[in-house]
């Protein structure tokens, strides 16, 4: 796992920040305290992948304060493939966060999430096979806790290290076995009580057979019984049948006489009907003349309402035109009163002509000064940037020369100190001695003198020449002859000036807008005195009008009093009909009553006839309920030996499927004994004297190994660093889990606890390191980037140089080495730097 780019919004103290680190492979993470160098570095990267990790801060709290929005995109290489992870918190209402999960497929990015964020974390952690303590343990080295593995317990040091290793997946294995062997004895205890059940129900077999045999022939004799009563029970519902066919048709026959009696009711009421209409025509018929008479007048009174209904229209389209023309003059009215207004506000501007034309003059030379003082700024400009280049380059330079006089002078005191040993030694003849620790100060006391004759001639030349260049460019800038405070008050001038210019400039323009307006002032009076004289002749038009169409509402009543004797004239043909067709009907209705009557007596004769032959049906049918019980009775019994018949069935079937599932039962409890039977031998094999005991042992050899490579260039090959795994007991016989941490120098071991607070950050880096490239070695996920975080503010300057090229030593192990410092010395010993530069809008990040 590879960290590509970083980009943080609102996250605690960072506004904004893109942090490219595709080509960064060592460096140190500069800028003040505050800056977010921590945040960026650390939480952020834990926070995206992992979520609300982080002891002590809740998830509102990484919200920057004054925002509501805070977003994490983390885009990171893995296994050669390309992810990001975007994880927002929104403080709105009760609170939302989102996560988003991305593989890049060429040049598009293609969702890996999961509906639930719970979920997609759980996608995350498959990919990268770690948990975020995991991956803390591996890839940061936090601020203060350095000492976060050597400081604890010997007893859970040992611990710590089985979660590293990932042990605790032996101790789930071990469970599962359980789990797996307790079910596995579960079943098999369930097919032995199967076995005897079984065993108890097949021995009622034979009796089951006997009496199926038994009653199969007794249901035989019951059906013989059955068939001889079923064709008594057929003759007499035979007999039954044929009474009750004569009774409905002795029904159906009544129907008919009531059907009769019904067809009879409407042909009378039908006669009486054509009786009226009958009367109704010769009342209509015998007052013919005065209907004709009234009928004549009431058409000749509404041809006069035509003609006047006519010229309603013309009423109508006059009153339209006066009010349309009302609404127009209203109108130009209305118009001439806001043009009148401008037309005076125009004459009053154009008075102050003189004034506007004078500061327009004076607008135009402020603009031609300011041209040339514009072009003095950007040459003063120009040279200010060069300045600060150079200012930037000589603190570099400075901090290089700084570095490297301490890092000789720390040398040069420890070569002084073991050369002072050759005059303390007392030996007759110094050159010749040959123990070890005089061999070591000859050997010092020749490196003295070209140590000091390397600090001597330290290089300054860069230097010097960056700050010829410094003053030379402040003295060409002080030439240009610039002035701030006048650049920025011939602004304001213009800035008031530029209203009064844009005024003058518009002045012919608002004389010919004069001449137009006072133009369509005129127009408008014009139109509406045109208008007024036309509204006249129309009112005069409409009064006369109105006098012509006074008649008609007399009229109207007239024809709505003769419009019944118009409607009479149109019946009086329909009433010669009438009377004609009503006298033929009324003889054939006469015709038809009496034949129906004809064929109502005839169907009462047949019916008395039918009643005679029903009188012993009523006999017959009592006799019906005892066919039918004594039937039932047959039946029940039968259906009862056919019932117990049945029972037996599947009793004997179930029997004969217990015999399968005994057989089956029986072949399979033998393998899955033998299946129980290794279960146990994996939880013997997953405990702690099995599989995990023999990782243990065999790691914690490539851990010290690792962990002496590294403390061995730290402390030049004075200490060196060995486990105990385990401790006899004082009490009583045996041994106890341990992870004794035993520390050597070139006289004696002694515990790790006695050492000074800077031999103990020394020797924490070393395990911490071995631990992270144990972790990236071991772990299906490997690591490959290291964060250190404020690590070297307890060492001197000599221990913190060696400190320092340890770091630089280990980084060929990773990918990426990340050191976050304040100290300027630490800081110019990597070749990059990563700057956090706070500003009002964001935190630029820059990679140098």
């Amino acid at each position: 796992m590879n960290p590509l780019t970083l980009e943080l919004v609102n996250f605690r103290a960072i506004p904004f920040a893109h942090i490219d680190l595709t080509d960064v492979t060592i460096a140190a993470i500069c800028g003040r305290n505050g800056a977010g160098k921590s945040s960026g570095f650390t939480m952020a990267p834990r926070f995206a992948l992992f979520g609300d990790v982080i002891e002590g801060v809740s998830m509102d709290d990484l919200v920057k304060r004054g925002t509501q929005d805070m977003a994490v995109t983390f885009t990171f290489e893995h296994q050669g493939s390309t992810y990001r992870t975007i994880r927002t918190r929104s403080l709105k209402g009760n609170g939302k966060s989102t996560l988003e999960f991305q593989q890049q497929i060429n040049d598009r990015w293609e969702s890996k999430s999961a509906e639930k964020i719970k979920d997609t974390e759980a996608v995350i952690r498959s990919l990268l096979n770690l948990d975020d303590e995991t991956f803390t343990a591996s890839s940061m080295i936090m601020q203060g806790k350095a000492n976060e593995f050597t400081a604890k317990s010997a007893g859970k040091r040992k611990e710590i290290l089985q979660q590293i290793l990932g042990l605790n997946i032996y101790e789930r294995l071990q469970e599962a076995a359980r789990h797996k062997a307790a079910a596995l004895h579960i079943e098999i205890e369930k097919a032995k009580d199967k076995l005897a059940e079984h065993d108890a129900r097949l021995l009622l077999k034979p009796s089951r057979i006997e009496l199926i045999e038994n009653l199969t022939r007794e249901s035989d004799d019951m059906k013989s019984f059955i068939l001889v009563k079923e064709a008594a029970l057929v003759q007499q519902e035979e007999k039954i049948r044929i009474l009750q066919t004569n009774a409905e048709k002795s029904a159906e026959l009544k129907s008919q006489v009531a059907s009769i009696l019904r067809e009879l009711a409407p042909l009378q009421l039908e006669k009486e009907s054509l009786l009226a209409k009958l009367g109704r025509a010769e009342k209509i018929l015998s007052r013919e003349a005065e209907i004709v008479t009234n009928t004549d007048e009431f058409y000749l009174a509404k041809e006069q309402i035509a003609a006047l209904e006519a010229r309603l229209p013309d009423q109508e389209r006059l009153a339209s035109e006066l009010e349309h023309m009302e609404l127009s003059i209203l109108h130009l009215k209305n118009e001439l009163d806001p043009l009148d207004h401008r037309i005076r506000n125009l004459q009053q501007l154009l008075q102050s002509r003189v004034l506007f034309m004078a500061k327009a003059d004076e607008y135009k030379a402020a603009c031609i000064q300011l041209t040339q003082t514009e072009q003095l700024a950007e040459q003063w400009d120009s040279i200010e940037k060069e300045i600060l280049d150079i200012r930037a380059k000589v603190s570099v330079e400075q901090t290089r020369i700084n570095t490297t006089k301490s890092l000789l002078e720390s040398e040069i005191r420890m070569l002084q100190t073991k050369t002072s040993m050759l005059a303390d030694s007392n030996c007759i003849d110094v050159t010749k001695a040959a123990c070890l620790f005089l061999s070591d100060a000859q050997d010092a006391k020749q490196l003295l003198d070209s140590k000091n004759e390397e600090f001597s001639m330290l290089d300054h030349s860069l230097l010097n020449k960056l700050n010829e260049s410094l003053n030379s460019l402040n003295e060409s800038q002080q030439k240009i002859g610039y002035d701030f405070a006048a650049h920025r008050a011939l602004k304001i001038t213009i800035e008031e000036l530029r209203p009064m210019a844009e005024e003058a400039s518009q002045m012919q323009a608002k004389e010919e807008l004069l001449v137009s307006l006072q133009a369509q002032s005129t127009r408008l009076i014009d139109q509406v005195g045109e208008l007024e004289q036309k509204q006249h002749n129309t009112q005069n038009e409409l009064r006369t009008l109105l006098e012509a169409l006074a008649p008609l509402p007399v009229l109207r009543l007239r024809v709505e009093n003769l419009q019944a004797w118009a409607n009479l004239k149109e019946q009086i043909g329909a009433a010669r009909e009438a009377r004609q067709s009503s006298t033929a009907r009324i003889a054939a209705i006469d015709s038809e009553v009496q034949a129906k009557e004809e064929r109502k007596q005839t169907i009462e004769e047949e019916i008395s006839l039918l009643q005679l032959n029903l009188l012993s049906l009523d006999s017959e049918v009592a006799l019906l309920p005892t066919f039918k019980r004594d039937l039932q009775q047959l039946h029940d019994r039968q259906h009862k030996l056919i019932e117990q018949l049945g029972g037996l069935k599947i009793e004997l079937a179930s029997l004969e499927k217990d015999e399968q599932s005994r057989l089956q039962l029986s072949n399979e409890l033998e393998p899955k004994a033998k299946k129980w039977s290794r279960y146990q031998t994996l939880i013997r094999a997953f405990g702690r004297d099995g599989i995990p005991a023999l990782i243990i042992e065999n790691a914690v050899p490539q851990l010290e190994r690792i962990a002496n490579e590294i403390l061995g260039k730290m402390s030049k090959g004075k200490h060196f660093i060995r486990f105990e795994t385990q401790r006899e007991l004082k009490s009583r016989d045996g041994v106890q889990e341990t992870l004794d941490i035993i520390i050597g120098d070139w006289t004696s071991e002694r515990p790790y606890e006695t050492f000074s607070g800077g031999e103990q950050l020394r020797i924490d880096y070393a395990i911490r390191f071995a631990l992270a490239e144990l972790l990236a070695q071991r772990a299906g996920s490997k690591v490959e980037w290291l964060t250190i975080d404020e690590g070297l503010g307890s060492q001197d300057a000599e221990h913190r140089g060696l400190v320092l090229e340890s770091i630089k030593a280990v980084a060929d192990r990773f990918k990426k080495v990340l050191v976050i410092t304040h100290i300027e010395e630490a800081q110019a010993v990597f070749e990059q730097q990563i700057y956090f530069e706070n500003t009002d809008a964001a935190v630029r990040v820059n990679v140098a």
